[in-house]
């Protein structure tokens, strides 16, 4: 099985926007997936504002957050002039080019620390690639699918991407759906909100 993961060593400072956040958070092992991929992992308090409540359990999402931030797992940031500049630029774009708060501070974080943003959403990953083509932008499941990660969890692996797909919805590129399916199995995938409308369309 091809492993879709675009994640490489010198992706050294990941920049996650709020729904990769959740989506690990989904899981039920976010620390121990964040301990497994051993980079220096940055929110910006706009994407941390956008977490509501953890989707695995239902606690806070500044609580978690801040449990994983007190274990050295994720850094808090604010937003520096210069990116504060992109960020309005971002958020005041015209329609249909326009960021929310999160996305655009996820993006401006990650362009002004020479990051490697993480973003799930297309509009968010079109406007980049759009913006500064040839850009590396990672998804979920670049994480989850890495070989640390693979390695690491082993059996446990099925668990994790049910756990984001289940409990946070997290969205599966079309050129990741094959691993996935494989990773969950069919039956557990038709369970998954997120997926289930791609169980009808030719593999």
């Amino acid at each position: 099985m091809t492993n879709p993961s675009s994640l490489r060593d010198h992706h050294s400072v990941l920049v996650l926007d709020a729904s990769v956040a959740l989506n690990l958070l989904g899981t039920g092992q976010a620390a121990r997936l964040l301990q497994t991929l051993g980079r220096k992992i940055v929110m910006d308090e706009q994407a941390i504002k956008e977490i509501i409540y953890d989707p695995s359990n239902g606690a806070p999402g500044e609580h978690a957050i801040a449990t994983l931030a007190t274990a050295g797992l994720i850094k808090r940031h604010r937003l520096t002039t210069p990116a504060y500049e992109l960020f309005l630029e971002l958020t005041g774009a015209a329609p249909p080019d326009d960021l929310g708060d999160g996305e655009a501070a996820t993006i401006a974080t990650a362009t002004h620390a020479n990051a490697i943003p993480v973003i799930d959403e297309r509009k968010a990953r079109r406007i980049v690639s759009t913006r500064t083509p040839g850009t590396t932008v990672l998804h979920t499941i670049d994480l989850l699918a890495c070989p640390a990660v693979v390695s690491a969890f082993a059996a446990e692996l099925g668990d994790i991407v049910y756990g984001a797909l289940r409990h946070a919805r997290m969205r599966v590129p079309e050129d990741c759906r094959t691993w996935v399916l494989n990773v969950v199995g069919l039956e557990r995938a038709k369970e998954c909100p997120s997926l289930n409308s791609s169980l009808h369309r030719p593999r």
